[in-house]
């Protein structure tokens, strides 16, 4: 018999489908399923594509491996074959078409109605019977009010006990994550720190304030006129430094050994501008190859003022005093640039690195107080709080028996014995971890010691299968009810 073989790809539906029906002109059409990839066909497409199929004359077939397409089309008795060879030697299955017919509409629906009626039992009309009914309702409405109407809250308090443990810890600058079996990350610090100090200054020096002045003698050694200005520098023979400069212009005759007086005034202060006679000897300049100077009378006026200023011991006090800050107080300003509770190693911290010291007033001057200011660095090694709680909470977990729970915020743990340096960025020491366990106690548990019993019975059920640290509290609602609810989930229960 003439078959039309129509092969369905991945994305057809019964619609698409259907379509494609419509060219058939032979008596089967056999519908070809895709079998690599999933094709989504439901028993209500089979049914709509078998009318569709009837309606054209022709008889429908499938050729799948699905399972589930399988069934359906069993259901539907349509043919299904494994191969589209399969469907063109094997005998189809016939498919009955069962036609629709319309229901007559019943004639005489009353007299109909009336035959389907039937006489009430007598029994059921009876008092008794009625009464009976009754009290069964009312005693089913009690049970539905004693068994969800009452309401308990139970509080108890189950015996806690200790879990403690004492574990090796290795904090590792290389390591990143915290491990059972004891390493832990280590991390750097370097603290650069700032301190400004100061104290009364100690010493006293002695400073110039008031120069001296005094007249020198120039004498001519040649038979010119020479002319001497103003500003002339003139130089003592005992000491260098002491210069002293002539006021005025003025000018010497052109006779040999004529003199003129000119008055002069120190370039330095103090008292060492103040000379004896015949001291002042040494003029700069060209003038000296034709004159010679000297003062018969000593220079006066020059005057000193002692002040206070930093002497040495002050310098090495205050120095001394700020480093004794760092080392004391070092150790509080780190704890500012952690958070609360991580773990300092004493012996990583490094001498402290001076990087900068400046003085003020500085060596020489003058002043009250001498201040310094410090400028200092040092590094550290460190663990954090909460890679150890992390470490000791795994520890614990571990060894924590199933029928216990560990108490919330219960976790503690400390360090014991000393910090080993084992190798270069690695630290090394004892921790004692601990935390609270209460039994599992579920509400299930609770509800089959409590339920429907009295409130002393209740308690006495509880104190005897439960390890408990204080008598359980029971409060029943409404509160002149006596027994607790039948119903479990009627039971509140309240761990402390």
């Amino acid at each position: 018999m003439k078959t039309q073989i129509i092969q369905l790809e991945p994305h057809d539906d019964h619609i698409s489908i259907r379509d494609k029906m419509n060219w058939s002109k032979t008596p089967r059409i056999l519908l070809i399923l895709p079998r690599r990839r999933k094709f989504d066909l439901n028993a209500l497409d089979l049914k709509l594509l078998q009318r569709h199929a009837r309606s054209l004359g022709a008889e429908l077939g499938l050729v799948t491996k699905s399972s589930k397409i399988i069934r359906a089309a069993t259901a539907l008795n349509i043919p299904f074959f494994s191969s589209n060879l399969a469907a063109q030697h094997e005998i189809w299955t016939p498919q009955k078409h069962q036609g629709y017919k319309r229901r007559k509409a019943p004639q005489n629906l009353r007299s109909l109605r009336q035959s389907f009626r039937s006489d009430e039992a007598k029994w059921r009309t009876h008092p008794a019977s009625r009464l009976g009914f009754f009290s069964l309702s009312t005693f089913a409405l009690l049970a539905l009010v004693f068994a969800f109407i009452p309401q308990a809250k139970i509080v108890i308090e189950p015996e806690r006990r200790v879990q403690s443990l004492i574990i090796p810890v290795r904090a590792n600058l290389e390591v990143e994550d915290v491990f059972i079996s004891g390493s832990i990350p280590a991390y750097e610090l370097s603290a650069d720190l700032t301190h400004q100090r100061s104290l009364a200054a100690s010493g006293r020096i002695q400073i110039p304030v008031e120069v001296a002045s005094g007249s020198v003698t120039f004498r001519n050694l040649t038979d010119l006129a020479i002319q001497i200005p103003a500003g002339t520098v003139l130089r003592s023979i005992a000491d260098q430094e002491i210069r002293f400069e002539t006021l005025k212009d003025a000018e010497v005759e052109g006779i040999v050994d004529a003199t003129v007086e000119i008055p002069v005034k120190s370039l330095v202060f103090g008292e060492r501008g103040n000379l004896a006679p015949n001291l002042l000897e040494a003029i700069e300049g060209e003038l000296s190859l034709w004159l010679a100077v000297t003062n018969p009378a000593p220079t006066s006026g020059g005057g000193d003022e002692f002040v206070n200023a930093p002497s040495e011991r002050d310098h090495e006090e205050l120095y001394e005093l700020t480093l004794s800050y760092f080392n004391k107080e070092s150790e509080e300003e780190i704890l500012k640039e952690l958070a609360e509770g991580d773990l300092i190693f004493p012996d990583t911290i490094s001498e402290i690195q001076i990087l900068e010291a400046i003085y003020a007033p500085l060596a020489g001057e003058t002043g009250d107080r001498l201040t310094l200011t410090m400028h200092v660095v040092f590094q550290l090694l460190y663990t954090k709080e909460v890679d150890m709680a992390e470490l000791a909470q795994s520890a614990l977990s571990a060894s924590v028996s199933p029928d216990f729970t560990a108490m919330p915020d219960s976790l503690f743990f400390s360090q014991i014995g000393e910090f080993e340096n084992t190798q270069p960025g690695v630290t090394a020491w004892q921790m004692r971890v601990e935390q609270e366990l209460r039994p599992n106690i579920t509400s299930a548990q609770i509800a089959a010691l409590t339920q429907g019993r009295s409130t002393q019975k209740a308690i006495e059920n509880l104190q005897g299968n439960i390890n408990l640290a204080t008598e359980p509290k029971i409060t029943i609602s409404p509160a002149w009810w006596k027994w607790l609810p039948i119903s479990p989930f009627r039971i509140n229960l309240v761990i402390k």
